[in-house]
């Protein structure tokens, strides 16, 4: 029998990493899209794909090429821009990455499927999307990022409609877990892991990590569990559907630290600012749940995962 073919966009970042060793791990036969080609040693999780492809999906010609060397029946589009701050700076080429490079990946799919190739596509948008007002009333978007996030999602649903294609949006809450994220858990585990090797005289003391307060709330989700949701809506989600993404749990940044605070032998700083920004709302998994999915990971034992992993890379 044979596996079935997978392409994953963005498969040198932080979630395309998990992606690619779980489902090559789990009997997908993966083609690995990064922008540049790695050095050697540099990406090892790539190696556990059959192909790896460099390209560029806002360039409409390379997205048509890609797609057609790896002639996937299923896509994992991870790849785009996933920062706040540097869409404030450089809006367009935010938009151009997170809505063009979709668009030019949903064409070449659409293209090639005159040929006969049938695909299925999951676009992992975000939960920072925003909802667009009633008519006749003026977007407010938080930042450039959410425009781009929504404009995204907007263009995987209407290729759908459009054209019938089986696309799904996924829309995952703040992802943890051990790797080369920017977020706010991998930046606590790698201050304590920087404590740790000050109080064992191996390194300069930091400073103070700052929280904006103890009192605002995130939903974190383990990647590797979001990963095995990916799965389930590649395979089972509804065409044109929306699925959060989520723990439904909502944690104050407070506990976050305490939580790496209890994991290390040494004490931890906090510098805590008085920060009176809403948090987001909790969010309800239903429809992913009903798949048969649920989060498998304790806050716990991600954070301490990730931990360890800063603290070999602190070494």
């Amino acid at each position: 029998m044979s596996r079935p073919r997978l392409l994953i966009t963005g498969a040198g970042g932080f979630c395309g990493e998990h992606a690619c060793r779980y489902f090559s791990a789990s009997g997908w036969d993966v083609t690995a899209l990064v922008r540049r080609l790695p050095s050697e040693g540099e990406s090892s999780w790539l190696e556990q794909a059959s192909l790896v492809l460099d390209g560029d999906l806002i360039l409409p010609e390379e997205a048509d090429d890609i797609v057609a060397q790896a002639q996937p029946e299923y896509v994992l589009h991870l790849a785009g821009k996933n920062a706040v701050a540097p869409s404030w700076v450089a809006p367009i080429d935010t938009l151009q990455s997170n809505v063009m490079g979709t668009v030019n990946l949903l064409e070449a799919v659409r293209k090639l499927a005159g040929s006969g190739l049938n695909c299925r596509v999951l676009v992992v948008g975000s939960m920072l999307r925003f909802h667009l007002p009633p008519e006749g009333t003026a977007p407010v978007p938080p930042h450039p990022y959410s425009l781009s996030k929504t404009m995204q999602v907007l263009a995987a649903q209407s290729w759908s409609a459009l054209y019938g294609m089986p696309v799904v949006v996924a829309e995952p809450s703040n992802l943890i877990g051990p790797g080369r994220s920017s977020g706010l858990c991998t930046l606590l585990a790698r201050y304590a892991a920087m404590m740790e090797r000050a109080e064992a005289g191996c390194g300069e003391r930091p400073q103070p990590m700052k929280l904006s307060s103890r009192t605002e709330t995130r939903d974190v989700l383990d990647v590797r569990d979001a990963i095995r949701a990916y799965e389930l809506l590649l395979l089972h989600g509804h065409e044109g559907g929306i699925y959060p993404v989520a723990s439904g749990v909502m944690h104050p940044l407070g506990e976050l630290a305490d939580i790496f605070s209890s994991l290390i032998a040494c004490p931890l700083e906090f510098d805590i600012g008085s920060s009176d920004a809403p948090s987001p709302l909790p969010v309800h998994c239903q429809a992913v749940r009903s798949l048969g999915w649920s989060p498998a990971i304790p806050l716990r034992q991600s954070l301490e995962d990730v931990l360890n992993d800063a603290r070999r890379l602190d070494c």
